[in-house]
């Protein structure tokens, strides 16, 4: 396939992505756009907005419609790397047994991420950046396409934490 060709097929599948999503999301297309913008460029996003504005839903959509596993992580003050990530359990054989956290989706809503403190912040920012995670020692590779949506609360708000640059 020439690279027009390539091109040109990657168009179509953009506009009959966005006109799948349209059927469920009225009224948001240039963030639709932006989203699928990122998607396809394998990045990641940050949406800064009210509450109220289908956020959740319009990443479940997306997920949706290309067919990918979805999760939503609520991120919480108390929230710990291990509840994203997954740990190691002693089975009823007396070996460890490694549970896999929400990390292991393909598309993952970040909720709030600025309401938790900064080391479960870093250990959602090293899955994004590596693609992997390491865990008792032990390194497990994320499925792709891997793609991290994240919301923020306005940072004067109380209960905030920085995110890094």
């Amino acid at each position: 396939m020439s690279d027009v060709a390539a091109i040109q097929n990657l168009v179509e599948k953009q506009k009959a992505l966005k006109a799948e999503i349209a059927k469920i999301i009225v009224g948001q297309e240039e963030v639709v756009n932006q989203i699928v913008l990122s998607i396809f460029s394998g990045g990641h996003a940050l949406l800064i907005g009210v509450p109220g504005l289908a956020k959740t839903l319009m990443v479940n959509t997306i997920s949706q419609a290309l067919g990918l596993d979805f999760k939503r992580i609520q991120f919480t003050p108390d929230l710990m790397p291990s509840d994203i990530l997954g740990s190691e359990i002693l089975d009823e054989n007396r070996n460890f047994k490694f549970i896999k956290g929400p990390i292991f989706s393909n598309i993952i809503l970040a909720d709030e991420i600025n309401r938790t403190p900064p080391k479960t912040q870093a250990a959602l920012l090293e899955a994004m950046q590596e693609k992997a995670v390491t865990i008792a020692g032990h390194h497990y590779k994320l499925d792709l396409p891997f793609f991290v949506l994240a919301t923020q609360n306005p940072i004067e708000q109380e209960g905030t934490y920085p995110l890094p640059e």
